[in-house]
């Protein structure tokens, strides 16, 4: 394992890193197997109407966590990486900004599920899930991450994932309303939390005191770019759901979500492998630009070797899978699925140049790549549902990842020819 004093290029450059990520890509791959046979086990005893409104709450949270995040934990990662705070008072300020921005964004998702008609029947369901706000807003993940520690961070994701699996086991079996779902998520969350502020207290240090409120509030205002480019991405990502609940029937929603949960899988295996690159080009990035950009090439060049197999592999078993693990699923949904999977790549690919722009501290230019890119899965997202229905928010959605590719590789090429000795960022 890489230790926090030691540069990935001492370890093996992307070797180091990738050998990093197996660890945490076996993690993943069981607690999101977990997650994904209790959505399977949702859909089975709640029918599709049901799910789909779980699914519109799931989505409309994941919003508000990402206002409430407001990309504290990744520039507290890059921070507490590059050795420019302590991490526990890295930690301190983190979760208390998240802990307080997490009360608005609470109450803006249950505002929005109250106000829009469409969302009204998944209204109880919002508010339970923006639990899992708080509790994600103590959760010292981030801070393992940092710190390499990454036999930490695989042991909370595989247990929060055990926790909630068997909770929602237990509430098929026993009956229980929709409502438990998102309490049994919230307290599996809520007890990994508590292990892992057990383990920052026995390992890293005591609690300290957070940043003094000037420096804590300059250091939201860093943080501000990458949580409007986050909160963007999650509503580009989350946007197919909640467009179709819009124009389309509740039970054509669930269909989509059928497809759309296999896809959400794989991005959620592309995102736990960024987590482990920001930190790695964090370091390099206090070398210089070059470095960086020999990082980037490196680490793309062999998760495209992985990926692209991998991706044309998922395509034509696609049918096979859904028709294994959802009794009820369509042909439809099988088509979202291949489309979506067709985005794997490109998403890859553009993951790397905006961790790259983050890492040299250029946020406010990768918000503005973002901001473009999620223009743009919208407008055709809107224009392709009303003509293709659920097939029309799948090409849209892979239209807009090669997109935003586009832009993000114009501008990492512009950005990663600072001649050498240019401060980051300038």
């Amino acid at each position: 394992m890489i230790e926090p004093s030691l540069s990935p290029g001492t370890a093996g450059g992307s070797g180091g890193l990738f050998g990093l990520y197996s660890i945490l890509f076996a993690a993943d791959t069981v607690a999101r197997g977990l997650r994904f046979l209790a959505d399977v086990i949702l859909f089975r005893h709640f029918g599709e109407t049901i799910f789909g409104q779980l699914n519109v709450a799931q989505v409309l949270t994941v919003q508000g966590m990402s206002i409430s995040t407001c990309g504290l934990d990744t520039a507290g990662t890059r921070d507490v990486a590059s050795g420019a705070v302590p991490a526990t008072t890295m930690a301190a300020t983190v979760v208390l900004l998240r802990l307080v921005l997490g009360v608005v964004a609470w109450g803006i998702i249950a505002g929005l599920a109250l106000v829009v008609p469409q969302y009204h029947d998944s209204l109880l369901l919002v508010a339970l899930y923006g639990l899992s706000i708080f509790t994600g807003a103590s959760t010292l993940g981030w801070l393992a991450q940092a710190r390499g520690k990454v036999q930490v961070v695989a042991l909370a994701i595989v247990a929060t994932n055990l926790a909630y699996f068997t909770g929602v086991e237990l509430a098929a079996t026993a009956g229980w309303p929709p409502a438990s779902i998102p309490l049994v998520l919230a307290i599996s969350e809520g007890v990994a939390a508590m292990a892992l502020w057990f383990w920052m207290l026995r390992t890293v240090g005591p609690v300290t005191r957070p940043l003094p409120l000037p420096n804590a509030l300059a250091f939201l205002g860093t943080s501000l770019p990458i949580g409007v480019a986050n909160f963007l991405r999650m509503l580009t990502l989350g946007s197919d759901v909640l467009l179709l609940g819009l124009f389309v029937a509740e039970a054509d929603v669930g269909q989509y979500s059928v497809g759309f949960k296999l896809y959400s899988v794989s991005l959620s295996v592309l995102a736990l492998y960024f987590v482990i690159l920001l930190p790695h080009l964090a370091r390099e990035a206090g070398r210089s630009p070059a470095a960086v950009k020999s990082a980037v090439k490196s680490a793309l060049g062999r998760s495209l070797l992985a990926a692209i197999p991998l991706t044309g592999a998922g395509i034509f078993l696609a049918g096979m899978i859904l028709h294994l693990l959802f009794a009820r699923e369509s042909a439809a949904a099988t088509r979202v699925l291949q489309i979506l999977l067709l985005a794997l790549p490109a998403a890859l690919a553009s993951g790397h140049f905006r961790m790259a722009l983050v890492a040299l501290r250029r946020q406010r230019l990768d918000v503005g790549l973002v901001a473009a890119g999620t223009a743009m899965h919208i407008a055709l997202k809107l224009a392709l549902i009303r003509a293709l229905g659920m097939t029309g928010a799948a090409w849209g959605t892979l239209a807009g990842e090669c997109a935003l590719l586009v832009l993000a590789w114009l501008a990492a090429r512009r950005v990663l020819r600072t001649p050498a000795g240019t401060p980051p960022g300038s």
